[in-house]
């Protein structure tokens, strides 16, 4: 263990809580969505975890690249991180969770623009939603494919767990109705007519 260079072990250590944070905000969108938790876990509260999952992910993402760039064993470049098929180790690996890097990018900054761009933000966010979708397998294949220890025992239990939950809310989703929305309960208007005051 000792041997082992620490920006090896913060490169694993940041990219794997990365995955797994992507891999909750996955979890929560599609339990948002689908309402299968009914009043168990309100909308508002789910969105709020969606959110602060998605940009915890991303800054671990960040220091993944980081610690990518100042590793002396593999020395990567900015192009090498930011264009598919440029690294000089494992091209496709690393393509592929550049590809999973872009496709979260645009989801995240068109949220926070989504109130300035008035009526066309509602478009531009469900596009990049749509985008956003292909980040999670092109994460997996990115986990599976680059990491050293990927094929570990902690490894394949985390991986398990994590496709698992991802699956069976996809297959809850398509298959256990969602709760019917509470009819709303309309208070009895007042009577407008003026009462007589007795002299």
């Amino acid at each position: 263990m000792a041997d082992i260079p620490w920006t090896w072990l913060m490169i694993r250590g940041s990219g794997i809580t990365a995955w797994a944070l992507l891999t909750a905000v996955v979890v929560y969108g599609l339990l948002l969505r689908s309402r299968l938790l009914g009043s168990f876990a309100p909308p508002k509260r789910l969105m709020e975890m969606h959110r602060w999952l998605g940009a915890t992910a991303l800054a671990f993402l960040a220091l993944h690249l980081v610690f990518l760039l100042v590793d002396p064993a593999v020395k990567f470049s900015v192009a090498q991180i930011l264009i598919p098929g440029l690294a000089s180790w494992e091209p496709v690996a690393v393509g592929l969770g550049t590809l999973a890097l872009w496709a979260m990018l645009p989801v995240f900054v068109v949220a926070r623009m989504r109130t300035r761009m008035g009526r066309s933000g509602a478009t531009w966010f469900k596009r990049a939603h749509l985008i956003a979708y292909a980040a999670w397998p092109l994460a997996t294949a990115h986990y599976v494919m680059a990491g050293t220890d990927a094929l570990a025992d902690w490894s394949l239990a985390l991986l398990g767990t994590g496709v698992t939950l991802v699956i069976a809310v996809l297959l809850a989703r398509g298959f256990v109705p969602a709760p019917a929305p509470r009819p709303r309960v309309e208070s009895t208007p007042r009577s407008t007519t003026p009462q007589k005051v007795g002299v």
